[in-house]
């Protein structure tokens, strides 16, 4: 039996309140996710080792790439479309807009290309 030798680096030394929602988008070799209480979402570009942000109005929870291109984002309670020229969200849907302790709590996109989302009561 042989042991395999991986190698374990801090590549993005970021500082996130709450890092979370990491999503691998292939065709520009970056890595997303989001810091939760200070509102970004972040898009880190693996050859350039540059970090972009977007900071939004409420706590964001998720992110995922879109079919056609783009990022759409759990923000509070909505889901939002970003734009990273314009550093923007621009809101598709709100959800338990009347529960006013209520927010998005995490989310993915499954295979079938449905972004699938939880809420959580604070």
């Amino acid at each position: 039996m042989t042991m395999c030798s991986i190698k374990i680096e801090c590549v993005l030394p970021e500082n996130c309140r709450c890092g979370e929602s990491p999503v691998w988008e292939e065709a520009t070799n970056s890595l997303l996710f989001v810091d939760i209480p200070s509102k970004k979402v972040c898009r880190w570009d693996s050859l350039s080792k540059q970090v972009h942000r977007v900071t939004v109005d409420a706590p964001v929870s998720s992110v995922a790439l879109r079919q056609l291109g783009g990022y759409v984002a759990t923000v509070g309670t909505k889901f939002c479309a970003l734009d990273w020229e314009d550093q923007s969200a621009i809101v598709l849907a709100t959800i338990d807009q009347d529960k006013k302790n209520n927010r998005f709590n995490d989310g993915k996109v499954d295979p079938a290309g449905r972004y699938f989302a939880g809420m959580v009561y604070l």
